[in-house]
């Protein structure tokens, strides 16, 4: 089946501001909506989170987010194969602690059927802009 890059582009777009704002509001099961079960995320600092980690972390109050204020850079479509690169702000509350993180993520999305889910996403520091 052909599908229409643009088109394709812009659903996925939406799909990771949908899924930026399931964050912000700590909706688990809404964020779990756009994550594949072998989601993982690679963090700033090495560490490698699975979805099922991510949502319990979420769950028990452990991670709360505030703010999910990104800038979305790039959205490409290769095939079954999504990219979203952003940057941005993510702030809220670590284990008690606050955090206002500036970074950029990559997350790469499959297509299953006609819905994009999340497989990987990797974030590291960035500088704000001046």
């Amino acid at each position: 089946m052909k599908h229409d890059t643009n088109h394709e582009a812009e659903l996925l777009k939406q799909t990771e501001l949908k899924w930026n704002n399931a964050i912000q509001e700590n909706l688990v099961q809404e964020m779990g909506k756009y994550m594949d079960d072998e989601w993982i995320i690679f963090s700033g600092d090495g560490n490698i989170t699975t979805k099922e980690a991510f949502l319990r972390l979420v769950t028990s109050g452990d991670l709360q987010h505030s703010k999910m204020d990104f800038e979305i850079l790039r959205v490409k479509i290769h095939g079954n194969t999504g990219l979203v690169v952003q940057r941005g702000t993510s702030a809220g509350t670590w284990q008690g602690r606050s955090f206002d993180n500036y970074e950029i993520a990559s997350s790469v999305f499959v297509r299953d059927n006609n819905t994009w889910l999340a497989v990987q996403t990797m974030i590291a520091p960035a500088n704000r802009p001046k």
